[in-house]
């Protein structure tokens, strides 16, 4: 086996980990499931420690395998699942569950924060102009504040999964610049002193903001024979789950391109140079990792894979079966299904949107609604890339991600966006990025100018027969 750096996500439904070559070659994989609580309505939370301990297993098991091969594991890095909130101590001991992207406990105080935060000052708190929905993380801080202060009082650090894990590796706290967001101004890395008077905290709770290129540190002795890494191992920064994602799939390497990073939920947008903000979009400076000079418009749905999964709750049929059902349908379907079955984010940040169909009649059955709901995801992805490209297409639109391993499926999605859709053949965007970003803190070329093999993709041309029932569909959909 050659050198390699190992990638973890630490994701919503688990870790995932896998071995990457400098030529961007997949080595070995390995994934580590944990459970998440819902414990009240607008709930949702996980325990820090299995995060840690996720990590630790798979992390030890790739070692384990590497070694037997033969190979060296040059670096270790993270992606993260975002914003997900670990209230940690001065020790870096988490002192309460982890509060997930999902969780929308804070719409009051959202609300609160809308009213009373105008979006002059949100520049100047965050950066930006920070949406600020039910589950943005100023609210859920605030909401700590107002009703958990004895956790809150405890309460020294405030990390993303990522960093909690890096911290316990290497006894470094540090975060980047992009998942401090929300807490710290995104160009400084600094929290705004009224924000801190807000939030009732005399020092900063952020972590201090790195390059996600950057090390944070080093794998410490006590760590290295539990974790089954050699003590000294550099330990990289990472980046959201989102951007890492987007990374792999070239969107920071050439401008105009379109990414849809299909998971439980979506990540849809596109690459631009010295565009202004989108409305109801994030925008990811060119500074953040300054490759190619390349900002990035995005916006995240709430249920993209997600959708998929509800359905088939619903109609109690595994995925093949659901895919089976449809796979002899050609094009589109008439009938309507807005993917709101837990609010929406981008473009509209209202947690209290519902999901529906339009266009269904007594003759219609399984297969339709299948198609509509799957139609409706490829939609909301239309919706979101359209509000990124405004008077600048994208040339073409990168997709990968878990939900996005069927090629039906790819193909709809082709159909609706009317554009080209290059389908990263490793899947596994968030890892991949994770891996560029090693390489990139080890051989800063590997980063800036990758082997093109990092991007190996299939193409899938839309039909132009369907593009005028795509344009009616979308027509309906945003009158919806």
């Amino acid at each position: 086996m050659p050198d390699a750096v190992l990638a973890v996500d630490l994701g919503t439904g688990g870790a995932r980990g896998a071995l990457y070559s400098a030529s961007g070659e997949r080595l070995i994989s390995y994934a580590v499931e944990y459970p998440t609580e819902r414990p009240a309505p607008g709930l949702v939370e996980q325990h820090p420690e299995d995060y840690c301990e996720a990590a630790r297993q798979l992390i030890a098991a790739l070692a384990r395998r590497a070694a037997r091969q033969g190979g060296r594991i040059a670096a270790l890095g993270f992606s993260t699942q975002t914003p997900t909130l670990v209230l940690a101590d001065q020790e870096g001991r988490a002192v309460a569950p982890a509060i997930l992207w999902q969780d929308t406990r804070a719409a009051e105080e959202a609300a609160w924060l809308n009213g009373q935060v105008e979006a002059e000052r949100r520049r100047r708190w965050f950066g930006m102009d920070l949406p600020i929905g039910a589950a943005a993380t100023p609210a859920k801080l605030l909401w700590m504040a107002r009703r958990r202060p004895e956790i809150w009082r405890r309460t020294r650090w405030v990390m993303q999964p990522k960093d909690y894990v890096a911290a316990r590796l290497t006894g470094c706290f540090a975060t980047d610049r992009w998942c401090a967001k929300g807490l710290a101004h995104l160009a400084t890395g600094r929290v705004h002193p009224e924000l801190l008077e807000l939030l009732d905290k005399p020092l900063s709770p952020s972590p201090p903001a790195l390059s996600p290129e950057a090390v944070v540190g080093r794998v410490r002795p006590e760590a290295a024979a539990d974790w089954g890494l050699p003590a000294g191992t550099p330990v990289i920064t990472g980046w959201s789950d989102a951007l890492a994602g987007v990374l792999a799939m070239g969107a920071l390497h050439q401008e105009r391109r379109g990414f849809v990073l299909a998971g439980t939920s979506e990540i849809i947008g596109l690459s631009l140079r010295g565009a202004p903000p989108a409305g109801g979009l994030y925008l990811v400076p060119a500074d953040l990792l300054d490759l190619h000079g390349l900002d990035l418009h995005f916006g995240p749905t709430q249920a993209g894979g997600d959708s998929l999964a509800w359905l088939a709750r619903l109609l109690e049929r595994g995925y093949e079966e659901i895919f089976a059902a449809v796979e002899s349908r050609r094009g589109l379907t008439p009938v309507l299904f807005r993917p709101y079955l837990y609010g929406e984010r981008a473009p509209y940040w209202d947690h209290t949107l519902s999901a529906g169909f339009e266009g269904l009649r007594g003759e219609h059955g399984q297969a339709e609604l299948i198609h509509a709901v799957l139609q409706g995801v490829a939609l909301q992805e239309r919706l979101v890339l359209e509000c990124a490209e405004r008077d600048r297409p994208a040339k073409e639109v990168a997709l990968a991600g878990g939900a996005a391993r069927n090629a039906w499926w790819n193909r709809l999605r082709a159909n609706v966006l009317q554009r080209p859709v290059l389908v990263l053949r490793d899947a596994e965007a968030s890892l991949r990025g994770v891996a560029l970003l090693c390489w990139g803190a080890l051989e800063g070329r590997a980063l800036r100018d990758p082997d093109p093999a990092w991007f190996a993709a299939e193409r899938i041309l839309p039909e132009p027969e369907w593009a005028p029932a795509a344009a009616e569909l979308m027509r309906r959909f945003r009158r919806a």
